[in-house]
């Protein structure tokens, strides 16, 4: 099991990671860059980025960072970033797409597309496919996930209607919660695909169980939710034990990301009996809400929603 001890020297490496200003994303980063990998800081935020990048630099001197700016609400910026990223790196190594949100109203992208559930599958898998040019030379690929996707999903996946299309009916944590079931069998048929072209790449799935950090007073959840996570629940849950840190939170995807042994179609968490803290270990997907014909399904609706086909970026 890794763990800050034994995380190999990653010389000559380089990472992606989405939404690495803040939170997991930054953890992930550090863990990265603090053994040798280069990282490329990816949000849509510059100013937050280039203060991440700097607090960062103060943490590790020697880090080998660069920062890119990456809007996963926006299908231009995505593929801006893609387009880039192909012209200047010919592999990179770890794809860790972290980030995620959510808003607490129903809200569209500048696409058309619900922002909540865009955010944390669709975009990801958006970026994903069009970075696959330089992602099939044995590459990690791992996609963030809830704890919600089991323990709060209160519906079974319906893939002819993945997204809310009414405000009346939006549900913050359902859309969440939805796509980060998304997110997971996203890994799962990527992964499938890798073994069916050959390729030494692997796409794996983690969620960091209960982290401490600031997605649940950003500025788009309700003030009373996000006043009570900051002054009570974060605090009792870190007096008593029941959250981790940042860092600690990162540690389920590098997990994924390095491991000699890394198990696909699995989930990468903490290890305790509630998947809400300790050393990251790999659990069987939940099934509750969902079938195995929805994982090729999925697959195909998402390309026609997103309008691509990642056969051609495969070959590319």
């Amino acid at each position: 099991m890794h763990n800050y001890q034994n995380i190999p020297d990653l010389s000559g490496k380089t990472a992606i990671v989405t939404g690495s200003n803040s939170g997991t994303g930054y953890g992930i980063s550090f863990h990265l860059a603090k053994h040798k990998c280069k990282v490329i800081m990816a949000a849509r935020n510059e100013a937050k980025l280039i203060a991440a990048k700097e607090q960062l630099l103060g943490e590790v001197p020697d880090a080998d960072l660069a920062i890119e700016l990456l809007d996963l609400t926006d299908l231009g910026s995505i593929r801006a970033f893609a387009e880039r990223m192909r012209k200047t790196y010919t592999k990179v190594d770890y794809l860790a797409n972290n980030a995620g949100g959510g808003g607490a109203k129903y809200a569209q992208t500048v696409d058309g597309y619900e922002a909540n559930f865009f955010l944390n599958y669709l975009g990801h898998f958006a970026v994903t496919t069009q970075l696959l040019p330089i992602l099939m030379d044995g590459s990690r690929i791992v996609n963030f996930s809830s704890i919600g996707y089991k323990r709060y999903l209160n519906h079974d996946l319906d893939v002819d209607n993945l997204q809310c299309t009414d405000p009346a009916k939006y549900n913050q944590m359902q859309e969440y919660c939805r796509a980060k079931l998304c997110a997971i069998l996203h890994a799962v048929k990527l992964n499938r695909e890798f073994e069916r072209l050959g390729s030494s790449s692997m796409a794996l799935a983690c969620h960091p169980g209960f982290a401490r950090t600031n997605l649940m007073y950003a500025d788009d959840i309700p003030a009373l939710v996000g006043f009570g996570f900051k002054y009570v629940i974060g605090p009792l849950s870190q007096l008593f034990g029941m959250s981790q840190d940042l860092y600690k939170g990162a540690l389920p995807a590098i997990e994924a990301l390095i491991a000699d042994d890394a198990k696909p179609e699995m989930v990468y968490a903490p290890g305790n009996k509630n998947e809400m803290t300790g050393n990251p270990i790999a659990w069987d997907i939940d099934r509750t809400h969902f079938e195995e014909q929805d994982i090729d399904r999925l697959w195909d609706k998402t390309q026609e929603l997103l309008k691509l086909n990642v056969s051609d970026h495969v070959h590319a």
